[in-house]
């Protein structure tokens, strides 16, 4: 009896999140890009009141890493990036030395420490193969903006013994980066790379698509990976 009861209890509880969930969204799809520009707004515009609840932090606990009303001017152009993205399955990998095979992967743009001297957005990613979701590839870095401009600067560090300097312009809802400088442990495993294009590209406010063209040694500059995420926080 007493399984059953707290059995209802958890289908009660659960259902209240989802409806909680469910009513915690923004209705305009410029939300974001109000909140980020001006954070005032959320306090005295009825209209983004209303319809920005979630980017406003109204319905949701925002940590302050994710807090769109905190982002530096700096970063404005950049913005749209900060939260969690998931694929579980979604992604592609393809070129002429491996195999091609499915992964998922999970991304994440957080602020980084607000007394830091250079703003920046800290990134971190996580891929994993579908079937075993044995750990693939992961990296992590830090991106930051050219005051006064779209000018986009990424560093990276990765667990196959690459560490990478990537540079782009930002654009609505896009940037495409190129390969600046490139460093390699001596006994990595991997191909050395000669150049890369990685682009991230808004969709909309919940999904988001990449790709990542690579030049190795052997050979020329062509697709190696393609996912599409579904923003999952905040």
């Amino acid at each position: 009896m007493s399984r059953l009861f707290s059995f209802f209890i958890l289908v009660i509880v659960s259902v209240g999140i989802l409806a909680a969930e469910d009513n915690c969204k923004d209705t305009d799809g410029n939300c974001r890009d109000w909140v980020t520009s001006d954070k005032n707004l959320c306090s005295s515009t009825e209209y983004i009141q209303k319809s920005c609840r979630r980017s406003c932090g109204f319905c949701i606990h925002i940590p302050e890493k994710f807090d769109l009303t905190k982002v530096p001017s700096q970063l404005q152009p950049i913005a749209w990036l900060i939260g969690i993205w998931r694929s579980e399955h979604g992604g592609k990998a393809v070129f002429p030395t491996i195999p091609k095979f499915t992964y998922g992967e999970q991304i994440e743009f957080a602020l980084s420490d607000p007394h830091a001297t250079s703003k920046s957005l800290n990134y971190t990613a996580f891929a994993w193969g579908i079937n075993d979701h044995d750990e693939l590839h992961s990296e992590t870095g830090y991106i930051t903006v050219r005051e006064g401009t779209n000018e986009v600067a990424m560093t990276t560090v990765m667990n196959n013994g690459f560490v990478t300097v990537e540079e782009g312009p930002a654009r609505s809802g896009s940037i495409r980066f190129r390969l600046v400088d490139i460093g390699r442990i001596s006994f990595s495993r991997d191909l050395p790379v000669h150049d890369l294009i990685r682009e991230w590209t808004l969709l909309d406010s919940s999904t988001m698509q990449a790709r990542l063209d690579m030049e190795t040694l052997t050979h020329g500059m062509q697709e190696h990976t393609f996912i599409r995420y579904k923003k999952v926080f905040p």
